[in-house]
């Protein structure tokens, strides 16, 4: 797997999946649903993920993404990259508009408070995200002037 992290780290393949960006949530349906959820795009890239499910903010129903984190001690962070792209992602737009969602990773599902992160716990977290993955810079660059929303997920002990 670090072999995989390694390449995954290269700015050279993270291009080259913009280029592909479409791309990747059809094929991480697939690889989902054909291994029971133990297998996506990230995972192959050697990047840790997990699927992010989260009630959508106008509709109430429950929407589920993959995407990558970064560990920081008993947190989760997410960042709303969206490959860089000018608008921030929907399942953030959602986190904001909760407290609450659920995860599963490593095939266990758990329920995780949320919060958006700012000021200087943002910018300590923005360094621990760009010390697991640097390209994280390249897509900041890619996103101009957008600052990405960053949200810790932390484990709850309720069932909400």
């Amino acid at each position: 797997m670090r072999l995989l992290g390694a390449v995954a780290g290269s700015p050279y393949v993270y291009r080259l999946m913009l280029k592909w960006h479409r791309l990747v949530p059809p094929v991480e349906r697939l690889l989902r649903r054909v291994s029971r959820g133990r297998l996506g795009v990230l995972e192959l890239a050697g990047l840790p993920s997990l699927e992010l499910t989260v009630a959508g903010r106008r509709s109430g129903i429950p929407r589920t993404v993959t995407v990558q984190y970064v560990r920081d001690g008993g947190s989760l962070l997410l960042v709303g990259s969206n490959w860089g792209l000018p608008t921030h992602p929907d399942w953030a737009h959602n986190l904001r508009a909760t407290d609450r969602a659920r995860i599963t990773r490593d095939g266990t599902t758990e329920n995780v408070a949320v919060e958006l992160l700012t000021g200087a716990e943002r910018r300590r977290a923005w360094r621990t995200i760009l010390d697991s993955w640097p390209n994280f810079a390249l897509v900041q660059e890619r996103a101009d002037s957008r600052s990405f929303q960053i949200f810790a997920l932390r484990p709850t002990s309720d069932g909400a």
